[in-house]
């Protein structure tokens, strides 16, 4: 009898822990950098500001600083940028954060949000992954939590390679502010930061879009080419004046926040309410997402 309850316990313990390590974020993270997608994009992040720095290498430097039509708050400070993206380091960086802070992030969110669920139903995995056995919701958060760390792994490591190439191309002066003065390098290197972190919060939408529509569409393409409908739709819509004060609730609308730490004096007023409405639609997407998932029928 003993001899039966000893060789049972093991047994036991082998299954608990099987449970409880099935799905481990670790293994999910090294699936995720073994595909050429992702690769292709964390390379993207990381060559950007080599490109970048060619091509005002090639381009020489602007003729005047006041060039440029810009069509709201955030190409009026990117133009500004351009002119001053040579004076130094940290300037150059602020100025690649610019550039690829709209609609190059917003693409790189929805390919990697928007092919957590439709990718493995469309290479027909979702069903094995499912038959481990692996819970729904488990199987969704932890590809949430992934492609989270992906996304902001490639976002410092924009900004790091954009200072590191900065500096050795202009120098470690601080950040130029256009019509203001020049910050220190202390100081500029924690506006950078504190830039790309509101830059993140800025895609938190994008990331539970890309989240309801990847449980919903069978393809990571349909998913993806959502979220990114819904941006150019949201930016239409927020370059409309006469809508007002409806334009707020717009996805995109805070989606220039970040320039605030490359402007002086510093409104945190907009910083704060990306952050905000970027969580609110996270919650609210994510939440029909994990709804839906928990509800799909995946025998087809």
């Amino acid at each position: 009898m003993s001899t039966v309850r000893a060789s049972t316990a093991p047994a036991t313990r082998v299954t608990a822990e099987r449970r409880h390590t099935t799905m481990p974020f670790r293994v999910e993270l090294a699936r995720q950098l073994s595909q050429w997608r992702v690769r292709i994009v964390l390379i993207i992040l990381v060559v950007l500001p080599i490109i970048v720095r060619i091509a005002l290498l090639v381009g020489g430097p602007p003729a005047s600083s006041s060039s440029g039509g810009g069509t709201g708050a955030s190409s009026s400070s990117t133009t500004s940028l351009i002119a001053l993206a040579q004076v130094s380091g940290t300037t150059f960086a602020a100025f690649v954060i610019e550039l690829s802070a709209g609609f190059l992030l917003t693409i790189i969110a929805a390919l990697l949000f928007g092919d957590m669920i439709a990718g493995e139903a469309s290479r027909s995995t979702l069903k094995y992954l499912l038959t481990i056995p692996v819970p729904r919701l488990r199987l969704l958060w932890v590809k949430v939590a992934v492609a989270s760390t992906l996304l902001l792994a490639g976002l410092i490591a924009l900004a790091v390679v954009a200072v590191v190439v900065g500096v050795i191309s202009y120098g470690t002066g601080g950040i130029q502010i256009p019509n203001g003065p020049q910050l220190s390098f202390a100081d500029s290197l924690g506006r950078i930061a504190l830039a790309t972190a509101t830059g993140a919060s800025g895609l938190l939408w994008a990331a539970g879009l890309g989240t309801l529509l990847t449980v919903v569409a069978n393809s990571p393409l349909a998913a993806a080419g959502g979220v990114v409908l819904v941006s150019i739709l949201s930016r239409l819509l927020d370059s409309i004046p006469t809508l007002g004060d409806i334009r707020v609730v717009l996805p995109t609308h805070y989606s220039a926040a970040f320039d605030q730490f490359f402007m002086s004096p510093v409104d945190l007023a907009p910083v704060a309410n990306s952050v905000l409405s970027g969580l609110v639609w996270a919650v609210v997407f994510g939440a029909v997402g994990a709804w839906w998932f928990s509800r799909k029928d995946i025998s087809g």
